[in-house]
């Protein structure tokens, strides 16, 4: 299976700007089409939506390696769930009710804790044992003639 490595930190200048760009506008995307959806069943609506914001997040976060894109996704869904929201008396499209601050908060809390998760590196994995007898620190010669004489009835 083929690892997904895209490398951002040594893409180009253009490439880079190109990758945080896209992750900016689905970003505002999500963010849009979440202010509108989060009231349209009320306990469920907000769930998805910052299940999706979540998920989308995370997974920027994932593929990139660093936070530059994951960065660049909070951003947009941020600029636009801020200003499509007016918090001091609610709007049309966020009204001031308690789903209405579960979806701003929400938002922000997802943003805070993805973009604050620290970067796990993995350990580096010891080379598998060989399956001839005497594994692989036994020196060639010695697995040669251990298999010649494994050999002979």
């Amino acid at each position: 299976m083929a690892r997904i490595d895209p490398d951002f930190p040594r893409m180009s200048a253009g490439a880079r700007l190109g990758v945080l760009a896209l992750c900016l506008g689905a970003g505002a995307a999500l963010g849009f089409l979440g202010t509108l959806g989060h009231q349209s069943l009320p306990p469920v609506g907000v769930a998805i939506g910052l299940i999706t914001v979540a998920l989308y997040l995370a997974g920027l976060r994932a593929w990139g390696g660093v936070r530059g894109p994951a960065t660049a996704g909070a951003v947009g869904v941020g600029i636009v769930v801020g200003a499509m929201a007016t918090v001091t008396d609610g709007s049309v499209l966020v009204p001031g009710n308690p789903i209405g601050y579960v979806w701003l908060l929400g938002v922000a809390m997802i943003a805070l804790v993805v973009l604050g998760w620290p970067s796990v590196q993995r350990a580096p994995r010891p080379a598998a044992a060989s399956m001839v007898p005497g594994g692989a620190a036994a020196p060639a010669s010695e697995r040669f003639t251990e298999e010649k004489d494994s050999a002979q009835p």
